[in-house]
């Protein structure tokens, strides 16, 4: 049984239509076969931003772009959309109702059009009119959009014609951009994957026409959704032709004289003679039966026969009987083994090795810091070397059943030992403020000088004063700001720009919060920055960033990692600063590549990406050869503490190209462990006490510094609560195995001036 596509539509119903609505719907589906073939069928949306006085304009724009489409049987589907979209365009300039466009300005009227030929699909759009496919749930924008192109025009090309196939379960949207630009994208995808097209089509039409929105202008929405049905096809039976009789109605007859009654007296002698045979069998037969029944008789022995399952039932439990037995045997013999105390010696063995490899590690801790000494201030070398014999005697302990809790604290004090050999550093983390159980997601240092917390629990960005710990909502979903339109969605991501705090809300729609200047209240203004193809991001931007440009004027490049694209794309800010153009956007990597693991980014001059757990150095769209974080010294070496690191997060504490120290969040180490810039060297590594439950799921993060890059401060989000503590050494009391308090000397940072993170 074969199987085609077909078509389910959903449309706005022309008694439903806003009064003001100038938009145009046309589907056609043709029925005469080489139609259907040869031109498919035709989906079409025209647009009108003008209000109902373009409704006239609208209906001949699509009667005229029909009509000349299936007329031109001179070229191919592609070229014909684009001819029958320039016909539409001639007419409509030379028509005196056409409408009034000023010098400079683009055309109010759009056009999105689909032509579906079996599995194949094209689709074309020109001016303010939007198509869009939902396919396994993503939501794909086809072709980019051009509102620039709008009818009528004095030249027009004819549009770019996107030529594609169609799956069953896909949905193609044709949709006024003044529908999408007030319910958003988000609640017609999830109308498209839950509803039937019709049903879709009105629940989005309600929410577009309802007082809440106060929606007015173009509602033109147009759902065509390919789904499987069967194509049976039943031919008649074939009926056999018999041939015409030569003899028909000839009599049955001899010609031959006597010839007929002869035949037929030699067949009844036959018949009589084979009557006459029977009979004689028949009587000997029963004569010769008669005579063995009167014989004397001997009782003859019965033979059974047994049937095929019951013979395999027999076989399988005589199988089963025998490895029953061998199991049997087997237990008995162990147990006799056993028992008999052929183990005890090697029970005896483990204990002893056990036994020696404890008393081993304890002889090396005491040579490190028995007696007053501190060996690993006097001579490092010696105390590794101790340290790692005892650590690996310990090792081999456990693996001869030493009890573990009995090995707890002596391994404690080994694993001490070697943190203080290798530069690590235990900080004192302090709660600036507590969210109690929010979801904290992003945070950022603004630059007025106070964190900014992305609460997912509330969907509010909080500015929060460091010093006091004061925090005030800047941004929160649903509202509005006060220069320009739109609405704030949930926000997602955070990231900072010159003055400004940038914050991406579930719309790809970019808002752009500017404190006061000198005011520390957080009194601000929010702006929404124009991105026209923020559309085409789809859903699941990993991670944004900038880099300054012009501090004076406040302009930067803006980076965002789009993973529906594989790249990260640049923009360039607008002259008049009023957002970033599609002109200016660019690849910044020169080959695409999955970024859909990308953690965070930093970018100061060049990109750092942190995926998959490594940090890599981009330049110019390449990544850098010859620059690699080193590996943390307890995770290399014949006995590793600690697992290889698996990054996260990344801040620094100077923006400054190759200046500076980085700090990177290991989330199999949980600590923070920082690295230069320049070439990645290990320059100390940070943990928190052992009794606490801090840096185990630290969701952003930044430093600062004091006067002249020191005394360096942690800040970062995790399990509700706002953290700080100071990553200066010598402010960090650590314990020593021995048990003392000792100011630590190890893992000194020194960075070389005072910065900000633009982490995420």
């Amino acid at each position: 049984m074969a199987v085609r596509l077909h078509m389910n539509l959903g449309l706005v119903a022309e008694t439903q239509r806003l009064p003001d609505s100038a938009d145009a719907v046309i589907v056609v589906e043709p029925v005469i076969g080489s139609t259907s073939r040869t031109k498919g069928s035709l989906f079409l949306l025209v647009t009108g931003a003008g209000g109902r006085k373009l409704r006239d304009a609208t209906k001949a724009v699509a009667e005229r772009i029909r009509d000349d489409y299936y007329y031109d049987l001179s070229a191919g589907i592609s070229v014909c959309l684009r001819k029958s979209i320039r016909a539409a365009n001639n007419m409509l300039l030379h028509s005196p109702d056409r409408p009034l466009v000023a010098a400079g300005e683009t055309g109010p009227i759009g056009v999105a059009l689909a032509v579906v030929r079996g599995n194949e699909l094209y689709v074309a759009t020109t001016g303010p009119a939007e198509a869009y496919m939902v396919r396994q749930a993503r939501l794909l924008t086809l072709p980019d959009a051009n509102p620039d192109s709008g009818l009528p025009a004095p030249e027009l090309e004819g549009p770019e014609v996107w030529h594609g196939e169609i799956a069953a379960g896909d949905c193609l949207i044709l949709i006024s951009p003044n529908v999408t630009r007030r319910t958003g994208l988000g609640p017609i995808q999830d109308a498209v994957l839950q509803l039937h097209p019709q049903a879709a089509v009105e629940q989005i039409h309600r929410q577009f026409g309802s007082g809440s929105l106060g929606s007015t202008g173009g509602d033109g929405i147009l759902f065509v959704e390919a789904a499987e049905v069967a194509s049976t096809h039943k031919a008649a039976p074939l009926k056999p032709v018999w041939p015409g009789e030569s003899m028909a109605g000839a009599p049955e007859r001899s010609p031959i004289p006597l010839a007929d009654t002869v035949v037929g007296g030699v067949a009844a002698m036959q018949t009589s003679a084979r009557h006459v045979q029977v009979a004689a069998d028949g009587w000997l037969r029963r004569g010769v039966y008669s005579l063995f029944d009167r014989m004397p008789e001997r009782p003859m022995s019965r033979g059974r026969v047994t049937p095929m399952i019951v013979r395999r039932e027999r076989q399988q439990r005589a199988a089963i009987a025998i490895i029953g037995l061998l199991a049997v045997i087997a237990i008995v013999g162990t147990s006799l083994f056993i028992f008999s105390g052929a183990t005890r010696n090697d029970n005896i063995d483990q204990q002893t090795k056990a036994q020696q490899a404890y008393a081993a590690a304890k002889a090396d801790l005491d040579a490190v810091y028995g007696g007053g000494k501190h060996l690993v201030d006097t001579d490092p070398k010696a105390a590794a070397a101790y340290l790692t014999d005892a650590y690996q005697k310990l090792q081999v302990a456990l693996q001869n059943n030493y009890p573990p809790a009995q090995l707890a604290d002596l391994k404690a004090q080994v694993v001490a030992g070697l943190d203080d050999y290798y530069n690590i550093t235990t900080v004192q983390p302090q709660v600036v403020l507590s969210f109690t159980t929010d979801d904290l997601e992003g945070l950022v240092l603004g630059p007025d000088g106070a964190a900014y917390v992305l609460d997912n629990t509330v969907n509010v960005v909080y500015r929060v004063n460091l010093q006091t710990g004061a925090k005030v909502p800047v941004v929160a979903v649903g509202q509005e700001p006060q220069v320009g339109g739109g609405i704030v969605g949930n926000p997602r991501l955070l990231a900072t720009g010159g003055g400004d705090v940038l914050v991406l809300d579930s719309f790809n729609s970019l808002w752009r919060w500017h404190p006061a200047a000198g005011d520390a209240t957080g009194r601000g203004a929010l702006v929404r920055i124009n991105i026209p193809d923020n559309a085409n991001w789809g859903i699941g931007a990993r991670v944004m960033g900038t880099f300054i440009t012009n501090l004076a004027q406040n302009q930067y490049n803006f980076y965002i990692v789009v993973p529906s694209q594989k790249r990260i794309l640049k923009y360039q800010p607008a002259t008049d600063g009023s957002g970033f153009p599609t002109a200016g956007r660019a690849r910044y990597l020169n080959v695409d590549q999955d970024v859909s693991s990308v953690d965070d980014m930093y970018v100061d001059g060049k990109v750092y990406l942190v995926d998959k757990g490594v940090v890599t150095q981009y330049e110019l769209g390449q990544a850098v050869r010859g620059w690699t974080v080193d590996p943390p010294p307890d995770t290399t070496g014949t006995t590793p503490i600690r697992a290889a690191p698996h990054y996260t997060r990344l801040t620094a504490d100077n923006p400054a190209d190759d200046q500076g120290t980085f700090y990177a969040y290991d989330v199999t180490g949980q600590r923070i462990v920082a690295f230069k810039k320049i070439d990645g060297t290990i320059v100390g590594q940070y943990m928190v006490p052992p009794t606490t439950n801090w840096f185990t799921n630290l969701k952003g993060m930044f430093v600062t510094t004091g006067t002249g890059g020191i005394n360096p401060t942690l800040y970062w989000v995790e399990s509700g609560s706002l953290m700080s503590a100071s990553l200066t050494p010598s402010g960090s009391p650590v314990a020593s195995p021995s048990g003392s308090v000792k100011p630590s000397t190890s893992g000194s940072v020194k960075p070389s001036t005072p910065a900000v993170s633009p982490s995420k």
